[in-house]
């Protein structure tokens, strides 16, 4: 059975209009990837496809290890991601893969009104390791809510210094 929880966050000053406009452009997107905390950063796809963006990314995760221990096991925290957007709906699927026995997806789903947005991220972990799997996944569960929290505050300065462009 995997592992549920729910993040949610709301943007004020950012009307959905502004937002839909925003996120139709694939700079928006590639801007927060550059901020996001990691190593290694290679953006493999950023399409927009009438109504369908694809975004598809790698990079190492930029974890709490002492650096010789980094040293040593190199790209083992490579995360890959792949977010697939509509942008008429502003509904996402986002997969995660990594270089450990981890599955994690993600529905989200922004909605909003003239004075802000509203982000959902619905998402399920699962670890393919015996025994301890659920221990793993609420770890990993606090460390998706952090890596998200900070996504979420990078989409709202970003979109902020575009909106009064």
């Amino acid at each position: 059975m995997a592992h549920r929880f729910t993040v949610n966050s709301t943007i004020q000053g950012v009307s959905i209009d502004e937002f839909k406009r925003l996120a139709s452009d694939t700079a928006l997107h590639e801007a927060v990837c550059r901020r996001i905390p990691g190593e290694k950063l290679e953006i493999i796809e950023s399409k927009i496809q009438g109504d369908t963006y694809t975004l598809r990314r790698a990079y190492n995760l930029d974890v709490k290890i002492p650096d010789i221990a980094k040293k040593l096991i190199k790209d083992a925290f490579r995360l890959k991601r792949t977010d697939i957007t509509n942008l008429e709906a502003l509904t996402s699927t986002i997969e995660l893969g990594a270089n450990l026995p981890l599955h994690a997806n993600c529905e989200r789903s922004v909605t909003g009104d003239d004075l802000q947005i509203h982000i959902t991220l619905n998402w399920q972990v699962k670890i393919k390791v015996p025994l301890i799997a659920g221990m793993l996944e609420k770890h990993a569960e606090g460390e998706i809510r952090k890596f998200s929290d900070l996504e979420i505050q990078i989409v709202e300065d970003e979109l902020k210094k575009n909106c009064s462009a």
